[in-house]
């Protein structure tokens, strides 16, 4: 979404999420990452609580200290830093335009947005992808493109620049976390697929087809409710939970079954259960009429982690549903691979973001 000239050979992904910062620093050779460092802080980081344009300029200072101390931490040695927006900074849609000359593509686009827009086009950053056709749908979109169009406020960006800048970082570019997401949990991989990543506050269920979301949703379910569930079935208050949900999950594996604790995230799983039915409705009626079903659910976050979650999933969708791996295309010491294997699921966003400049992606 935004590029400043450079050519580092390391970079640090840094996802700034509303229960912490998750900082990962790769280092590009024959064009594949390997892990230099990686950090993270579970406090609550000032600009994400942060819900008018006065809060969030009250909070750069305290922000970008969060950042530099715990690159600091870390021992990161570039400061060539990529950056995500979250989605709630984000207005994100599927347009179609007749095919125009390359030269006429962008102001087309912007033709066509203006109209939808929630905000001034002047004010507007755009990023455009192109969304190619399925087989069975070549004909139909003959003469039409689909395009993919994200769009962030100006002031936002610039928020994040003046951030990264008092951290101590050079942006080299700013994406969404969705982007990020896909990048390093499926590559290049072309197969229909839904990703669901359980925030502290939140849950987005992404519709991927050919590495682009054709639907992305997000609904306020994540950690914090989790334990909130779990307190009150345990009967203990909520800031005693975190340690003990820890050890329930790493105790329990999806393929065990607990009727006990099935019951009690029932909570939990239901509002995710019934927002995967309203992303296959959607994909189906609207964003892509010849999808019928994805090729596999993929979990990270708090929910790669859920026992049971991705089990129920399966049993509902007849959907393969596993916990997705963000190290995977990262290049590791094998003896670090238990830790990694556990906090993987957190760092996914910030992996993605090291990742998009080594990798060439977009």
């Amino acid at each position: 979404m935004l590029f400043f000239e450079s050519k580092p050979t390391q970079f640090v992904g840094i996802d700034i999420g509303s229960g912490g910062i998750k900082l990962v620093e790769l280092r590009g050779q024959n064009k594949r990452p390997y892990l230099y460092t990686y950090a993270f802080s579970d406090v609550d980081v000032p600009l994400r609580a942060a819900r008018t344009d006065e809060e969030r300029a009250a909070a750069v200072d305290a922000t970008a200290q969060m950042i530099k101390d715990i690159a600091a931490g870390a021992k990161t040695t570039s400061n060539a830093a990529i950056a995500s927006l979250p989605q709630r900074d984000v207005f994100s849609t599927i347009i179609s335009i007749p095919h125009v000359e390359p030269k006429d593509f962008a102001s087309t686009v912007a033709y066509e947005i203006e109209k939808l827009l929630p905000f001034p086009l002047v004010e507007a950053q755009l990023d455009t992808r192109k969304i190619e056709p399925l087989p069975s749908e070549v004909e139909q979109y003959k003469k039409i493109d689909r395009v993919f169009v994200t769009a962030a406020r100006k002031k936002v960006i610039q928020l994040y620049s003046e951030i990264f800048t008092k951290a101590g970082f050079k942006l080299q570019a700013i994406e969404t976390e969705t982007f990020a997401a896909i990048r390093a949990l499926l590559g290049t991989d072309p197969a229909p697929t839904i990703i669901i990543d359980m925030g502290k506050l939140y849950t987005s269920f992404t519709y991927v087809v050919r590495t682009v979301p054709i639907v992305d949703v997000v609904i306020e379910t994540g950690g914090d409710k989790l334990n909130a569930v779990l307190a009150r079935a345990w009967n203990k208050e909520v800031s005693e939970i975190e340690d003990m949900k820890i050890e329930l999950f790493e105790q329990m594996t999806d393929a065990t079954t607990d009727p006990a604790i099935d019951a009690i995230l029932q909570p939990v799983f239901i509002p995710i259960i019934k927002e995967i039915e309203l992303v296959l409705n959607t994909a189906r009626h609207g964003a892509s009429a010849a999808l019928t079903r994805p090729d596999k659910i993929i979990l990270t976050g708090g929910a790669a982690r859920c026992p049971g979650l991705a089990r129920k999933i399966e049993t509902q969708f007849s959907v393969k549903t596993y916990a997705g791996d963000p190290w995977a295309r990262v290049v590791a010491p094998s003896g670090l691979k238990p830790v990694l294997d556990r906090i993987g699921p957190r760092f996914t966003i910030a992996i993605g973001l090291a990742q998009r400049l080594i990798s060439g992606g977009q």
